[in-house]
């Protein structure tokens, strides 16, 4: 029976895969060429395998397909409820350093609100998840020859002694080789969707086939389209249609095709992370949406920077232009200016209207050189006006008052006369929203200025409260002496609970190390220390007020829109 399962397994070429992202910048320029694209996409294309093989294990369908993966729905039944909600979120590198403490059901219970969530900063498995990843399937693949080994080992003796010792191996082996398979950790997306199908089965994901970065090296960031199969289908896209290879499965999703075949100039490497395209059906609604993570610090010397001006504004610098435009912001405009040209090309080309582009674009709402980059797309407005990210300390440098918020980066860009259903779009406040109240109980523990802690009692929380994996938290600066806002006794009572539930959780984790299964004892006091410090004692200091949301959810606030249909 071992032997049938092994040789399931074996289609997977394991260690000819290297996922393993870093999270340090390299100076070297992106891979994106279409000869590094088709690498790229067979690595990512073989870890989507791996989870389909050792986590979803059939409970739905997945699909691996070179233009974009599919984690379908777990069950579904057609319905509409008359609006389509459309979100987009950047939910902060899901499984990283930057995003140990997650709570993928607080999560699951703010996406769960709309019907299909552009979600940004997405990663596979990273660090030491990744690590133990390799040395899991590593090692599944090699146990049938160690196994055989030692049958072959046990035919060449007849001494008792020998045997036994070499059954006791074999038994170790088959044991420790079985419990492996479930092993395997998931990456951050996929806990969020599996969070999502616990709220509805019909929720599923479709994910950019690869991971895109500004300098090869640092972080590759995928997107993903999660959405409910209750209230919408996936339809072809005429432009994936065009550009897919017989790889790409039914033309869906793809990114976006910039080069000079399509734009009439190559715009590729003009993108740190370049868009990435899906196409829906909502009742009689179709629609097309365009994401992604614009760049935010430019990468490249002065011949790039001349380059990259002259490619898309046809100037040289950024001081030629004005009005909005500067040294800092240019290559962000340039990004969402070549995004919108191609949208314009789109709507031309294949007689659709029906596109709209919903982005961290790194850019705040008031810059007047919207007002130009806009022309781009005719028609087009901007929507979302308020801050859509976090601000961790209470107050500004002259002393007022953040109320938590920073920047208005995150914005819809559609043609209001093509989707007159639509609204202006809203931003999800975590403070100023009905999840509040479930961070106040599970996570809040200063007694200042909350009337919950001082009226309320504790419920206690279950096991499956706190996730683990991930990297050692990072350096950060100490806390003080003394903290600006006392501990509440409640609030004492949740730290107890939480770090004693996460320190069970990493205590009872387990890796392969030397084909073994063995106990993860990777920094396990460091990571509780940052358990404690990130999530519940930087609330009780004015610099890092806010801060534990960001921990538990994201730095970003989702922003939405909702469409009659």
């Amino acid at each position: 029976m071992m032997r049938i399962v092994f040789k399931c397994f074996l289609f997977i070429s394991i260690l000819s895969t290297s996922l393993v992202f870093a999270e340090t910048e390299n100076v070297a320029g992106p891979t994106k060429t279409p000869e590094d694209d088709q690498a790229k996409i067979e690595e990512y294309n073989q870890a989507c395998q791996v989870i389909s093989t050792l986590l979803v294990k059939k409970e739905f369908n997945v699909d691996c397909f070179s233009n974009y993966q599919h984690y379908g729905p777990t069950s579904k039944s057609l319905k509409s409820s008359g609006t389509l909600r459309i979100a987009g979120y950047n939910l902060l590198h899901p499984g990283t350093s930057k995003a140990l403490f997650k709570d993928y059901s607080l999560i699951a219970k703010i996406m769960n609100k709309y019907d299909v969530v552009s979600g940004l900063e997405i990663l596979g498995t990273v660090g030491h998840d990744e690590a133990n990843n390799q040395a899991v399937l590593a090692f599944i693949q090699s146990s049938p020859a160690m196994i055989a080994d030692l049958n072959s080992q046990k035919t060449k003796t007849t001494d008792l002694a020998k045997i036994k010792v070499i059954n006791d191996k074999l038994a170790k082996l088959i044991s420790d080789t079985r419990a492996a398979y479930s092993l395997y950790r998931a990456p951050g997306y996929y806990k969020i969707l599996m969070a999502l199908k616990k709220l509805d089965p019909s929720w599923a994901l479709i994910l950019s086939p690869r991971g895109d970065s500004a300098l090869q090296g640092s972080v590759e960031e995928m997107v993903g389209f999660f959405y409910r199969a209750n209230n919408v289908t996936p339809v072809s896209n005429p432009h994936c249609s065009e550009f897919r290879d017989e790889n790409g499965g039914t033309p869906y999703a793809c990114i976006l095709n910039l080069s000079q075949k399509f734009m009439e100039k190559d715009y590729t490497h003009n993108f740190a992370r370049r868009p990435f395209m899906v196409s829906f059906k909502a009742g009689s609604m179709k629609f097309s949406l365009i994401s992604m993570h614009v760049v935010f610090n430019f990468s490249g010397d002065d011949d790039a920077q001349k380059k990259l001006m002259n490619d898309v504004f046809g100037v040289n610098a950024p001081s030629d232009i004005g009005g909005g435009l500067n040294s800092s912001n240019f290559a962000r405009f340039a990004e969402v200016k070549t995004t919108l040209n191609f949208m314009n090309r789109f709507r031309k080309k294949y007689n659709d209207n029906n596109i709209m582009f919903v982005s961290d674009t790194n850019l705040v709402a008031n810059n007047p050189y919207w007002n130009e980059v806009l022309k781009s797309f005719p028609g087009g407005s901007l929507l979302i006006n308020d801050a859509t990210t976090l601000s961790p300390p209470r107050y500004t440098s002259d002393g007022k008052e953040t109320l938590g918020v920073a920047n208005s980066y995150d914005h819809f860009v559609l043609d209001k006369s093509v989707f007159p259903g639509c609204d202006d779009g809203h931003v999800f406040n975590y403070y100023k929203s009905d999840i509040e109240s479930d961070i106040e109980k599970m996570y809040m523990v200063r007694s200042a200025n909350s009337l919950y802690l001082q009226n309320k009692s504790f419920d206690g929380f279950n096991d499956g409260d706190v996730l683990v994996g991930g990297d050692i938290p990072p350096e950060e600066t100490p806390l003080p002496a003394k903290f600006d806002y006392p501990l509440s006794n409640i609030g004492q009572m949740k730290i107890n609970q939480m770090v004693n539930t996460y320190s069970s959780q990493l205590t009872s984790l387990l890796t392969v190390k030397k084909n073994q299964v063995v106990a993860d004892d990777f920094l396990v006091q460091d990571r509780i220390d940052g358990f404690k410090r990130r999530v519940f004692l930087n609330q009780l200091t004015n610099a890092f007020y806010y801060r534990f949301y960001q921990e538990i959810l994201s730095d970003h606030f989702p922003v939405s829109i909702n469409c009659k249909i």
